[in-house]
């Protein structure tokens, strides 16, 4: 299936009890830029007599980094445990009096600490010559907060966007579901298997 879109990338913290995975509320992650999957899996080989007798792999989680935009500060403060705080700064603007304001800003220290979230989104793809959405959920994902890359404008005009990190696992359903995968006929339908899935 070619995809060759990505959307409405959402974020809900992921919470377990006895058996059973609920959801808070869902948040946009950001708009939404690029998505990327890599399952890891754990591998053992048996050879006898001179040759490979046994293999087994199983899945036993993966990486997953989201690209956008930018991540709103409600959604840094849910995934990497950010700590919104406010500076009260005097400044004279030019060709102004001085005024004084207030600048707010998250903070990431030695005691923050990222929770697991689920992790849903939908793609736009081409099925045997037909247009479906390629719906995504990751059950149970950990993030630390983007890299900041930053450079001086020249002549040309480059954009850095967050790119953030983590790793997903087994959640604690008695399936140890990781990662799922469905087709939607049409683009509503897509938002709203979205949102069936992080209820």
């Amino acid at each position: 299936m070619p995809q060759f879109d990505l959307r409405g990338i959402k974020v809900a913290k992921y919470e377990a009890s006895n058996g059973a995975v609920t959801h808070g509320t869902p948040m946009s992650a950001g708009d939404a830029m690029t998505a990327n999957l890599e399952m890891r899996y754990a591998e053992g080989r048996l050879y006898a007599e001179s040759t490979l007798a046994e293999y087994m792999r199983k899945a036993t989680g993966g990486t997953i980094s989201l690209g956008v935009k930018y991540i709103p500060s409600a959604t840094q403060q849910l995934m990497f445990g950010s700590r919104a705080k406010t500076r009260s700064v005097t400044y004279t603007p030019e060709g102004g009096s001085q005024t004084t304001g207030e600048i707010s800003g998250l903070v990431l220290g030695a005691k923050t600490d990222s929770v697991y979230v689920s992790v849903a989104f939908y793609a736009p793809d081409m099925v045997d010559g037909t247009l479906k959405y390629t719906c995504v959920y990751i059950a149970k994902a950990l993030f630390g907060p983007p890299s900041m890359t930053l450079q001086t404008a020249g002549d040309n005009i480059q954009f850095n966007t967050p790119t953030t990190s983590g790793e997903f696992l087994a959640d604690d359903t008695s399936n140890q579901d990781m990662l799922e995968v469905a087709i939607a006929d049409n683009e509503e339908a897509a938002i709203a298997w979205v949102t069936a899935v992080l209820a």
